[in-house]
């Protein structure tokens, strides 16, 4: 609404990929916006004139060929921390039902609870806490570390991988405090592959 008062046309119907040169360059498309499943390559950008932003809904750009946009002159934006929180809780949604075995026992005990409650029951109560337990984090940036403060405050031993950080540690602060912080020592990739009890990837799909 406040783009459409500013003089904006906004295109909200979903363009299907085969569609969307044509799409952009009938209605001469200045921004397009598109979240995982759009690819933006080399075609696109190339037989569309009109591009002047392409803009990513999400954190990840390997939908985009981001450089080459640049090199065009066009303009490739996106927003790191919109879903920092979320996934980062996603991670640990997984964590708790994994090592509780939750998905299967949530299936299997409505179903066969009554004929197989001891053998159920002995089986489900293998499950490990998640406390002092290390949880190896590759990729620190926004998400990574949102899962850090998270693995923290569950009392867990955070360890950490990252390529593009040259320091032996980062802090991390936590949410709202400012009295102290959390301190990660940095290991190398083999290592912490070695010494993780859990293990969580925050890396492009591109990433080597």
């Amino acid at each position: 609404n406040i783009l459409n008062k500013k003089g904006f046309d906004v295109y909200l119907e979903t363009i299907e990929q085969d569609n969307l040169i044509d799409f952009i360059n009938i209605n001469e498309i200045a921004v397009i916006l598109v979240r995982s499943a759009t690819q933006v390559r080399k075609n696109i950008i190339d037989n569309c004139q009109s591009l002047k932003i392409i803009g990513r809904g999400g954190v990840g750009m390997d939908n985009i060929d981001v450089e080459y946009a640049k090199s065009k002159g066009i303009f490739v934006i996106n927003t790191p921390a919109a879903s920092s929180n979320s996934v980062a809780e996603l991670v640990f949604s997984h964590l708790f039902s994994g090592s509780r075995f939750l998905f299967d026992s949530n299936r299997n005990m409505p179903i066969e609870g009554e004929k197989k409650f001891k053998t159920l029951k002995k089986n489900y109560s293998k499950g490990i806490e998640l406390k002092n337990k290390n949880l190896g984090i590759i990729g620190l940036g926004k998400i990574g570390r949102e899962v850090a403060r998270i693995g923290f405050g569950l009392g867990m031993n955070i360890l950490g991988f990252d390529k593009f950080i040259k320091e032996k540690s980062i802090n991390i602060i936590p949410n709202n405090q400012n009295a102290f912080t959390f301190k990660i020592n940095l290991i190398s990739f083999d290592e912490i592959l070695k010494t993780s009890d859990f293990l969580t990837l925050h890396v492009p799909a591109q990433s080597n």
